[in-house]
């Protein structure tokens, strides 16, 4: 537990190869360097044990993602992770490599990251323009493959999560059939639940999904972000998700505010609600939330 967080006592266990914790993956604002290391704190101290680095506005994830970062940029990268393997956080680098992805320019950007010791990674094709048919999902399946096959050669167990173009609802479509025939079987498929940003998530949902994707999927959990709506602080706890949540999904990733310190209390009702999905009140869970942050 974070030395930093130690009055915080909410440690889950048996969480095993499930992932639970934070994506940053929203536009607008991105945390600073300094917020990312307290979060990485926070992760630790309330249970929670993954961080994905993937903001928008970050021009080397997203708009300009085949350049390498400056080497003040990979510095911080590196003690990121090291913070993170020391508070046992899983931290994985986000790749966007937009429309027109190619295998060999996402491996040399991978690779630069694989140097500095990182060994999760996730390729995140969503928000981008393209026809949602069998060559997009072919082309985006093989780039996915190719980092995989890459990984396995450099990393011991890797780990790669993959958010598709069509990362909501349940509509069957060319695009998706093709994805899950040739996406290799280890790798996670990130989905947001019936909408972007979904208001409930019930067990019709799950059954739909896990049967539509032939795998447990990951669920990127928007109910708190307010990228979408500026100047907006969201005050409540983790709410209508059915407990059998954890149980029949790869995990949770919680896609938070741009307001770091206000997200935090939000990620700790999160956190209490995996610790007990069936036991958990929200109203407790927020109150305790006020009480231990402020």
């Amino acid at each position: 537990m974070s030395q930093k967080y130690g009055w915080i006592s909410c440690k889950i266990s048996k969480m095993g190869s499930k992932v639970f914790g934070v994506v940053e993956g929203f536009y607008r604002k991105p945390y600073t360097f300094r917020e990312r290391l307290d979060l990485i704190e926070f992760l630790s101290a309330v249970g929670l044990n993954t961080y994905v680095y993937g903001p928008k506005k970050d021009v080397y994830h997203r708009k300009k993602w085949f350049c390498l970062y400056p080497a003040r940029r990979m510095k911080e990268f590196k003690e990121l992770n090291a913070l993170s393997a020391v508070r046992e956080v899983n931290f994985n680098y986000a790749l966007s490599p937009m429309s027109d992805p190619r295998a060999k320019r996402i491996i040399t950007k991978i690779h630069s990251m694989v140097e500095i010791g990182i060994s999760q990674f996730s390729l995140f094709y969503d928000d981008i323009k393209v026809t949602l048919d069998k060559g997009t999902a072919e082309r985006q399946a093989a780039t996915a493959n190719e980092l995989l096959d890459f990984l396995k050669k450099k990393i011991p167990r890797p780990m790669l999560f993959f958010c598709p173009t069509q990362y909501r609802g349940f509509k069957k479509t060319e695009y998706l059939d093709t994805l899950i025939k040739e996406l290799n079987k280890s790798v996670k498929i990130l989905w947001t639940g019936p909408k972007v940003i979904s208001k409930r998530i019930n067990l019709g949902h799950l059954n739909k999904i896990n049967e539509l994707l032939k795998r447990p999927p990951l669920i990127w959990d928007n109910i708190f972000a307010n990228d979408y709506l500026p100047g907006i602080i969201l005050r409540y706890p983790y709410r209508y998700r059915v407990p059998q949540i954890v149980k029949k999904t790869h995990g949770i990733l919680i896609n938070p505010m741009n307001q770091y310190r206000a997200s935090k209390p939000l990620i700790y009702t999160v956190a209490e609600f995996i610790k007990a999905p069936f036991e958990y009140i929200p109203r407790k869970a927020w109150k305790q939330a006020m009480h231990y942050i402020n």
